[in-house]
């Protein structure tokens, strides 16, 4: 099943090409990622007040999710990102996200909210995969 990324000509560019504008998919099972949280596998915080230790905990915790659904990083096609911080979300937790994707950029929105569940999470994100 083809996943095709496209930054269309004609319109403005990934900021700091950390995502894609367009991923077309063709066929294929679609696997939904609810909102991840820097949590442990115990359920305590991983990182109280530092956005790059949260961010990678999610990643992981993502990766362990997606694998369970039969995906994996590449498959991505969608993330939402949800942030009671974007300024410490862009320099310290977006880095971590593009070296986690790496070339397979799936189309991104980030969204800065007042407070997350959990008074000490500082994000959360969701994804969207699909393989065949």
């Amino acid at each position: 099943m083809p996943l095709e990324r496209i930054n269309p000509t004609g319109m403005y560019q990934p900021n700091r090409n950390i995502y894609s504008q367009v991923v077309k998919a063709t066929g294929g099972t679609q696997v939904h990622v609810a909102g991840t949280v820097p949590f442990d596998k115990e359920a305590n915080v991983v990182g109280i007040g530092d956005m790059r230790a949260q961010v990678l905990k999610i990643l992981e915790n993502l990766e362990i999710s997606l694998n369970a659904g039969g995906a994996g990083r590449a498959d991505v096609v969608r993330i939402n990102v949800f942030a009671v911080d974007v300024e410490a979300y862009v320099s310290e937790g977006a880095p971590e996200v593009i070296a986690f994707f790496g070339d397979a950029k799936p189309v991104s929105t980030t969204v800065q909210v007042p407070r997350l569940v959990h008074p000490d999470w500082l994000v959360e994100i969701e994804a969207t995969a699909i393989i065949d």
